[in-house]
């Protein structure tokens, strides 16, 4: 019957032939019964077959082991093995059952089985090897197959292994000879492209893998393909289908959580803080999630979640060990955290400021020539002190302040002479843009001056006379003019962000720093109008000292327009100058939130008519906390 084809009637026999005599049939039926069972296309009865296993000969139960290792029932193999297996067969299937949770112990059974002279073992050897990691000597064995053993698992496996040993193109020889029926042969084709570095190839054959009943990470690996070839898009929507076909892969929802963070649309930006959230409790050890997470919860104006999670950060990044990436070192990660949790937690700013200057000083923080039209031609002589507190439950909105100022002036008309002018304001200052330096104010200003007739002068040293002081503080309020007025200003810089930031460097010994700094002043009452507009750059190198300290060659070239009385005035003028700085106040959330700078230059009048062509030297002080 089996001889005819009838093989499955041929076991129904048979099998009635086992149960009615109890199992005790001819050696020859027995040897028959087992090969049946032997074969893929019989239905395997387990029971039976593991009896049958003691009643065979080598041969037939080496076929009869391999089928129970097939069919999972390892169990029952190593059951029916001894202790120390001696048949090749038992070894063999004693393999099979190792693969692929414990490969490395299939290939001590097959290598066993081998040296018993079991040809059959060489090929399972390979895949074993090759799933140990030892592409070399799975290579060793397909190298030395006949053309008769080869099969298409056989050269894929092969493939996969050439490539796992470096060699690509030996990889693409084994691939290209094989059938493709699935997504997993596509996708070891696409890698075996991009390993050879064709990478339009390697994205066509993550196109065909997609075709053929892909899994998520076939989606994962095709989103990973199509970047590097500069489809952002498709990417993008490969990396979504991984994500929806495999929610609970935190890989996939962190890389997709990235993705919408980097997107140049502000909503999608915010749909990446769900996933980025959960991708941060997934893998907390990875600062770049974290800080981006922080970067979109400030941009969504969750300055106090920004904050919290940049602490979280730099708590997980002080225990690193070789932190460095290709961004920079660990420190210099750990300061740019650090100063933005600084920005983020900034509400109040003083400012202490004095400036020799030969004409006017570099911002529009002077006084207004209330009762002479044209300015002074001679040395300047400005004071400030200002305080600044930002409004609202959060000092920074996505970098958006609003806050309540108010300043002191004081001024002379000769570098040593002090506080003949004096000049207070309070007022509202906001910054709109968080993303740019622009800054609008709006400030009532009062100003007194005493006139020259009842000023005697009052020099730096006697400003440490308490007599003098108030003297002059009496003249300021009996023999001085006064005024009041409503002050509109804006203020803006730009050219200084990035590599031209002013800002400490922790990876850097020296840099460029740059500005082109805006001011716009108009006395809403009197009617005049003040520009200044003023183009810097310079050179800066860290000072060989235990604090934080640089000091800055630069150039400048500076315009100045005012129309007192509407006599419109002008000046231009360039220079070059020195400038000392000294950083203090961090710690281990923030980065310094002070800084003293000290400036000496020389300005050069090029031309204008406001200062009177007035050169010479300014020196000016300036202490931030």
């Amino acid at each position: 019957m089996v001889n005819a084809g009838r093989k499955h009637e041929a076991l129904g026999l048979l099998e009635q032939a086992y149960d009615r005599h109890q199992g005790r049939l001819s050696a020859p039926l027995l040897q028959r019964l087992a090969g049946l069972y032997s074969q893929a296309d019989i239905a395997l009865d387990s029971r039976r077959a593991v009896a049958l296993l003691p009643r065979v000969d080598a041969a037939s139960r080496g076929l009869l082991l391999a089928r129970l290792a097939e069919s999972g029932q390892c169990a029952a193999v190593r059951a029916a093995i001894p202790a120390e297996p001696v048949e090749p067969g038992q070894l063999r299937a004693l393999g099979r059952c190792a693969m692929p949770e414990y490969p490395g112990e299939a290939v001590v059974y097959y290598r066993a089985a081998e040296r018993l002279g079991d040809r059959g073992s060489r090929l399972p050897l390979a895949y074993a090897l090759e799933a140990a990691g030892d592409a070399a000597g799975a290579q060793r064995i397909f190298d030395s197959l006949a053309a008769s053993e080869w099969t298409d698992n056989a050269r894929l496996t092969a493939a996969q292994s050439a490539l796992n040993a470096g060699n690509p193109e030996r990889a693409e020889q084994h691939w290209s000879r094989a059938a493709h029926p699935n997504a997993d042969d596509w996708a070891l084709g696409a890698s075996i492209a991009e390993r050879r570095g064709d990478l339009p190839l390697g994205l066509e054959r993550r196109r065909q893998a997609l075709q053929h009943q892909p899994r998520a990470e076939h989606y994962y690996d095709a989103s990973i393909s199509a970047q590097k070839n500069g489809e952002l898009a498709q990417s993008t929507a490969w990396l979504a289908e991984a994500v929806r076909l495999a929610p609970e892969q935190p890989r996939y929802r962190a890389d997709y959580g990235m993705r919408l963070a980097g997107s140049d649309d502000k909503a999608i930006r915010r749909q990446s803080i769900p996933l980025l959230e959960q991708a941060t409790r997934s893998f907390p050890e990875d600062y770049r999630l974290g800080e981006t997470l922080a970067w979109r919860y400030a941009e969504v104006e969750d300055s106090a979640a920004a904050r919290k999670e940049l602490r979280r950060v730099l708590d997980v990044e002080q225990d690193l060990v070789g932190g460095d990436d290709e961004y920079g070192s660990l420190e210099a990660r750990k300061y740019r955290q650090r100063r933005a949790h600084e920005t983020l937690s900034r509400r109040d700013t003083v400012t202490l400021a004095s400036t020799w200057s030969p004409a006017g000083v570099s911002t529009n923080d002077n006084f207004r020539a209330a009762d002479n039209p044209q300015r002074r031609a001679r040395s300047q002589n400005v004071q400030m002190a200002m305080w600044d507190h930002a409004l609202g439950e959060e000092p920074s909105r996505n970098g958006s302040t609003f806050s309540v100022y108010g300043r002191v002036l004081f001024g002379a008309g000769g570098r040593s002479d002090y506080a003949q002018s004096m000049g207070t304001g309070v007022g509202l200052r906001w910054k709109p843009l968080g993303n740019a330096n622009l800054n609008l104010y709006s400030e009532l200003y009062h100003q007194r001056e005493i006139d020259d007739s009842h000023y005697d002068g009052l020099s730096l040293g006697q400003l440490f006379s308490p007599g003098k002081v108030g003297r002059n503080w009496r003249d300021l309020r009996s023999h001085a003019s006064s005024s009041n007025d409503l002050l509109l200003r804006a203020t803006a810089s730009f050219f200084d962000q990035g590599d031209y930031r002013a800002d400490w460097r922790v990876d850097e010994d020296d840099w460029n720093e740059r500005f082109l700094y805006l001011d716009a002043a108009w006395w809403t009452r009197a009617g005049d109008h003040q520009w200044l507009s003023r183009y810097q750059q310079g050179h800066t190198w860290k000072l060989d000292t235990r604090s934080p300290q640089t000091v800055m060659p630069y150039g400048f070239l500076e315009f100045t327009s005012q129309d007192p009385s509407n006599d419109w005035r002008q000046d231009l003028r360039a220079g070059v100058g020195l400038r000392w700085q000294w950083w203090f106040d961090d710690d281990k959330y923030n980065a310094y939130r002070g800084s003293l700078k000290v400036r000496t230059e020389y300005q050069q009048s090029l031309g204008g008519n406001l200062y009177e062509r007035a050169n010479g030297v300014l020196l000016g002080v300036e202490l931030t906390f």
